[in-house]
């Protein structure tokens, strides 16, 4: 079965954002699970910024890191992944698109899987 729950975001700011993600869960009655880590994918084909509409807006992801860490836990282990792509390197897409900063700002770890098969030391930032 398939849910989906529509829900305007007005403003393009984290709290906003998290809003919408609240109550976009709350309309198909979803709950987060209690989880350790999370992996975050975002949308990073190329080095088109967010207003394209083919990258994932970096306040998304922060309002999604936001949220888990409220509702789950403030220690859970949280990555953003992304691939090498034929004409975009992750290292480069990263700073580009603001995800080194969010990163920081956030505390959590960037992972190029290109380069990490999982082992120590694979994460191009954060913690």
């Amino acid at each position: 079965m398939s849910l989906v729950g529509l829900v305007e975001c007005k403003t393009r700011n984290v709290d906003s954002i998290k809003r919408a993600v609240r109550e976009a869960f709350r309309l198909i009655d979803y709950s987060l699970p209690k989880v350790e880590k999370i992996v975050i994918k975002p949308n990073m084909c190329y080095y088109w910024d967010w207003s394209t509409g083919q990258t994932t807006d970096p306040f998304f992801v922060a309002a999604l890191i936001s949220l888990f860490r409220e509702e789950i836990s403030t220690d859970v282990k949280i990555s953003i992944v992304e691939s090498d792509a034929s004409a975009m390197k992750c290292k480069y897409a990263f700073k580009y698109l603001g995800y080194e900063k969010l990163a920081k700002d956030c505390n959590v770890d960037l992972v190029n899987l290109s380069i990490c098969r999982g082992g120590k030391g694979c994460c191009e930032s954060g913690r």
